[in-house]
């Protein structure tokens, strides 16, 4: 048998911060054998009653997992198999069910995989990584089914080693869920994003995870030894003995670190010069909020709305939105929160909406053209948070800015919605700079807009012609490359007197703040997780020492 090869890196991506060294656990995902055969059609009625009783187990069985992941973690991440349970109830996913066993007189098994697969594979390939979430969703609730009618109770993830690494091709929630706390010390998976619900609940749990991997299944065997680095988005394969000794001193320097970052994380954040810097976190979810206000965030600096309307089959009121974003924003009290417009397009249909298909949905109908063209969703969220705005620290930001007239209607139907409900002093607009043209006019755009948000994700996406999601351009997916923070820097010294803050995975990245800060960059949103550390490198950095970070040389 040939030497194994030392210090071997894998390039991936972060989805859950942290460090990580144990051997490999090798899951392959138990799939239960969808039965195919024929039935006659006196047979429908028993298939279909095997369906409703696995509905129906599954549905206790995703309640149970409601409660175990709340307990774990003290966030209500249960809310994710709330909305599995949701799912089961959907009136078309089960008539198409029944519709495919009586049309095509075969087994409920194999009559459930086709519709599981023809729903995955539908969200599988829309673009965008809102929409592919929610095919993980599918293909995890289709599984549990399947399982059932098989009669599988437990998976390998149950029996576990203490101190294993998880290798894994995909992981979905309920593999998470299963996941035995102690035994798994980091995740290394070949697909997924940061958006997932696999990944939202590694983070709650603190375990470090690194995606986007490829062939990884054939790269990694049992008995290899892994760092996972969910800091810089690599594993490191079969470490030798210096790398190993390096990575638990670093370990035992993060868990030292993380403490007491943790213990002065309600502090305010200051550099070394004085200078106070907002430090906020991104948020999407209820239990997002509650973290943030746990790890000492200022506030909320991105609140997404898709996850809400994303789970709608009709238009959200503003009164229905009130009361969601009332209850998600409890946690924060007085501390500010900006709530992000819908931010949807032709690569995130909503189901009340039949837009067109799109040859590059990226390039389409998004965020603010499309709110646009349908006033009746734009007002509906801005009677929402004019009412909010009332007993909150609210501030409105708009998505996917372009041109200048863009902000300038989005303003004038928030002026005229406020005279409506006489709300003397409406919200501050700002709008989001994630475009080379929005960033190339930002002294225009500043002109009708009271702060602005650069969105790096997408103003890199843009600027360097690759998609952050798909992993044959990766290596030109570079958020700090001189491109890039040439137009933060524009951005900033074109800002006027609009506030700038920074919303994009660049702003969690610990390597970049001081070149952001040097930049000029005030505010941060990260994270919630993220936000003890960013205040501890904030507290490090004296602006006075920095020559523009690494913004590049004109």
């Amino acid at each position: 048998m040939p030497a194994k090869e030392h210090n071997v890196r894998l390039a991936g991506r972060t989805t859950s911060p942290g460090l990580a060294l144990g051997r490999a656990f090798i899951y392959l995902e138990q799939e239960a054998l969808a039965e195919a055969y024929e039935i006659q059609r006196h047979q429908v009625d028993d298939e279909l009653h095997r369906i409703e009783r696995a509905v129906k187990t599954v549905r206790t069985d995703l309640k149970v997992s409601a409660r175990r992941i709340e307990a774990r973690t003290d966030e209500k991440l249960g809310a994710i198999f709330q909305a599995h349970e949701l799912m089961l109830q959907d009136e078309g996913l089960r008539r198409e069910i029944h519709d495919e066993v009586e049309r095509e007189l075969i087994s409920a098994t194999q009559a459930l995989a086709r519709v599981f697969r023809r729903w995955e594979r539908k969200f599988r390939d829309m673009t965008h990584e809102v929409q592919q979430q929610r095919a993980e969703d599918v293909a995890d609730l289709g599984r549990r089914l399947l399982r059932e009618m098989a009669g599988v109770k437990t998976t390998t993830l149950e029996k576990m080693p203490t101190g294993r690494v998880l290798v894994a091709r995909r992981l979905l929630p309920s593999d998470t869920v299963a996941l035995p706390r102690r035994a798994v010390v980091g995740i290394v998976v070949e697909f997924g994003g940061p958006g997932s619900h696999a990944a939202l609940l590694a983070r709650a749990l603190g375990i470090p995870t690194v995606a986007q991997i490829p062939n990884l299944m054939k790269t990694i065997g049992g008995s290899d030894t892994l760092v996972v680095d969910g800091f810089l988005g690599e594993v490191i394969l079969n470490p030798d003995a210096n790398t190993r000794e390096r990575c638990r001193k670093r370990i035992r320097s993060v868990r030292e670190g993380f403490s007491r970052a943790k213990a002065r994380s309600h502090e305010p954040a200051r550099t070394l010069d004085g200078t106070a810097i907002a430090v906020m976190a991104n948020a999407g979810w209820r239990e997002d909020v509650t973290a943030a206000a746990e790890n000492g965030a200022d506030g909320v600096g991105l609140y997404r709305l898709e996850q809400f309307y994303l789970a709608r089959k009709t238009p959200a009121t503003a009164p229905e939105l009130v009361g969601e974003l009332r209850a998600a924003f409890a946690p924060l009290r007085d501390r500010p929160v900006t709530v992000r417009l819908l931010d949807l397009g032709g690569d995130k249909p909503l189901p009340f909406l039949k837009l067109p298909p799109e040859d590059n949905p990226f390039l389409g109908q998004r965020g603010v053209r499309l709110l646009l063209r349908f006033p009746d969703l734009l007002d509906a969220q801005l009677k929402a948070l004019l009412e909010l705005s009332r007993d909150h620290d609210v501030r409105i930001l708009v998505p996917m800015v372009t041109l200048a007239d863009e902000m300038a209607q989005v303003r004038h139907r928030l002026a005229a919605i406020a005279r409506e409900m006489s709300v003397e002093k409406p919200p501050p607009l700002g709008a989001m700079i994630e475009t080379p043209a929005a960033a190339l006019t930002v002294g225009a755009i500043a002109q009708q807009a009271s702060f602005l948000s650069i969105g790096t994700n997408d103003l890199t996406q843009y600027t360097m012609a690759a998609s952050r999601e798909n992993g044959l351009v990766s290596d030109y997916f570079v958020e700090a490359h001189p491109a890039v923070l040439r137009l933060v820097r524009l951005t900033v010294e074109e800002a006027g007197q609009a506030g700038v803050a920074v919303c994009g995975e660049l702003a969690g990245r610990l390597d970049a703040i001081p070149a952001l800060l040097g930049i000029g960059v005030r505010a941060l949103s990260v994270a919630p997780p993220l936000v003890p550390t960013v205040k501890e490198a904030v507290r490090k950095t004296s602006l006075s020492d920095q020559e523009r970070g690494f913004a590049p040389a004109a």
